[in-house]
This record gives C-alpha cells, sequence and structure tokens, in this order.
C-alpha cells in the first residue's frame, strides 16, 4: 500500500513518496507500548526483527523516530507527527471498509467489539450486556479482556471503555461511570476480629490485596496496602491475586478486608459489609470509547446510552 506523504507535514524528499504502511503499523505498536519489547510481544516476532522494521522506516523517511533509552522509547517530534498521522490513518482506514459492520455467515448479525479490563467486563458488564442482547438478537459482542493496553487501533475493536485518553485523536469519548473503592469485610471475619473503627486501627487486622500491581494501570491497587500506615510502609497482605473474583471469595471466607467497587456484581451479590464507610480510594472515571466514523452509527449509540442509564443509576 502507498500513500503520496507530499501533502503531510513531514518535510521529505522526493524519493519518500512511497510509503511503507506494513512498517508504519510496526512504528505505531512499539510508540503504543513504548517499548521494543512490548511490540515485540504483542506482534508475537522478535525484538530484532522489529528494531530493524523501525530502523529501515527511519532510514526511508531521513529522520529519527524514537530516542533509545533502557526504559524503552520516547518519540522524536518528527516521531510525534508521524504517529498523528498514522493513528487517524488507520481509523479512516477502518472507517473507509467498515469492519464494525461485518456480518456473521448466513445469519446476519452484526459483531460489535468491546474492549476494557477483565474486572470491567466480568463484574460490570457482562450482566448489562446479557440483558441488552435479550432485546437485541441482531447483535453479537465480543468482550476483548485486556489489563495492559486498551485502543481503539490496536485491539481492532469498535468500543473500548477506559480511563480518558487526552493524547488520541480520530475517536469520541463520553463519561460513562465513575469507579471508587471501599472497604469490604465478612460477618465471620468482623465477629473474630472486630471492626475496625479508624483507619490507623488496619495495621492490627488482616489485608486482602491484588497481586502484580504493576500489571493494571487502569486502577492504583496497591491503594488498600498503605492505608493507615505512614509513608513508605505497607501491609503485609494475606492473600492476593491477578483475579478480583478470587480476592472477593477470600474475604467471603473470612481470610480478611478487601478493597473494591460496589458496582461489582459479586460485591452486589455477597454478605461483605462495607467497612470505615469513609474511606475511599481515588476516583476512577470510565469513558464509552469509539471512533468519529460510528458517531452517527445507531446500534453504537442506543448501545452507549443503555449502558449509561443502567451504570450511572
Amino acid at each position: 500500500m502507498t500513500l503520496d506523504l507530499e501533502t503531510t507535514e513531514l518535510e521529505i524528499s522526493p524519493k519518500f513518496r512511497s510509503f511503507d504502511w506494513e512498517k508504519a503499523k510496526t512504528f505505531y505498536y512499539v510508540a503504543k507500548f513504548g517499548s521494543f519489547i512490548g511490540a515485540a510481544n504483542f506482534l508475537n516476532i522478535s525484538q530484532s526483527a522489529l528494531s530493524r522494521q523501525v530502523i529501515h522506516l527511519e532510514h526511508h523517511l531521513g529522520c529519527p523516530l524514537f530516542v533509545r533509552h533502557s526504559g524503552g522509547v520516547k518519540l522524536t517530534r518528527k516521531g510525534e507527527e508521524l504517529f498523528a498521522l498514522v493513528e487517524i490513518t488507520f481509523l479512516g482506514f477502518k472507517g473507509f471498509t467498515q469492519n464494525s459492520h461485518a456480518q456473521m455467515a448466513k445469519k446476519k448479525k452484526r459483531k460489535i467489539r468491546i474492549a476494557t479490563t477483565h474486572a470491567i467486563a466480568a463484574h460490570v458488564l457482562s450482566k448489562i450486556l446479557f440483558s441488552y442482547h435479550k432485546n437485541h438478537p441482531d447483535l453479537v459482542f465480543e468482550l476483548i479482556t485486556d489489563d495492559h493496553l486498551i485502543d481503539i487501533v490496536l485491539n481492532d475493536v469498535d468500543i473500548a471503555i477506559r480511563p480518558y485518553d487526552s493524547e488520541a485523536q480520530g475517536i469520541q469519548q463520553e463519561h460513562l461511570f465513575t469507579l471508587e473503592k471501599k472497604l469490604y469485610a465478612s460477618p465471620k471475619y468482623l465477629e473474630k476480629y472486630g471492626e475496625p473503627q479508624t483507619v490507623e486501627d488496619l495495621k492490627n487486622h488482616h489485608i486482602i490485596a491484588p497481586a502484580h500491581p504493576e500489571e493494571f494501570p487502569y486502577a492504583e491497587l496497591s491503594w488498600i496496602l498503605r492505608l493507615g500506615l505512614p509513608d513508605g510502609q505497607f501491609h503485609a497482605p494475606v492473600f492476593t491475586s491477578t483475579a478480583a473474583e478470587f480476592s472477593i471469595k477470600a474475604a467471603k471466607k473470612g481470610l480478611g478486608i478487601i478493597g473494591s467497587y460496589e458496582q461489582m456484581e459479586n460485591i452486589k451479590n455477597s454478605d461483605l459489609k462495607n467497612i470505615l464507610p469513609e474511606i475511599k480510594d481515588k476516583k476512577i472515571k470510565d469513558y464509552f470509547i469509539y471512533p468519529d466514523y460510528l458517531k452517527k452509527d445507531k446500534n453504537i449509540i442506543e448501545l452507549k446510552d443503555y449502558l449509561h442509564e443502567k451504570l450511572s443509576s
């Protein structure tokens, strides 16, 4: 695929008029992940092969696109210009091909792909989408769960539900709901250890916490480990898990105190009690994000309005 770049802001000579969009995709992934390692893992190719493609693109354009450092890469000024061009062009291609209107074979059903975190997909959205589907049998929903990176272009999805992206172009972002973690414990635990009356009391209690919080960029999961302690000190958790459902099960069994969102179905349906109700984590605002070319799409807008109604009530 070729593109005449004479009309772009990129300062290129005539020999660069034929542009390699496959290598542009590689460049896009490296820029999004901020590292060759992350992009190579996502694309399932070697880091050296990825690096060669980017170097070839830099030679082709006649300018450096990244500044390499020990922690990954950072876009140069020309890299930022190219990234904006590539991102908006990829979105334009998706809008032109209307791949969101792909129909299931023979049944003429539209598939809508939604990307969000595992916790939101499993414990906030699933039940609502099941209910919505009953009245919209012509739609097929595919939930893409990714706790690392959720991106309209990168994940080839129609909708992303995530915090606001101040740098993205070519997309619509509308506030959908707000999450705020609170503290919960089971009656069994409270009967055995007593209910804490102040946040400082937590130092004498058992804490259940997420494992590997660094792998979840959309939430500050180590919040509960710092509660009631001096700066730089952390509670030693009695149980950890990367899956919220297992941590909640541990809390229901009386193992300890957990931090979780009241919107989660397995919190709503549990007997866990909200303790120290004045203690809350910082709010996380999640947005309904979709590309510009879908902003007049009847199915997308109706789904957005339905989710907003259910999640904001």
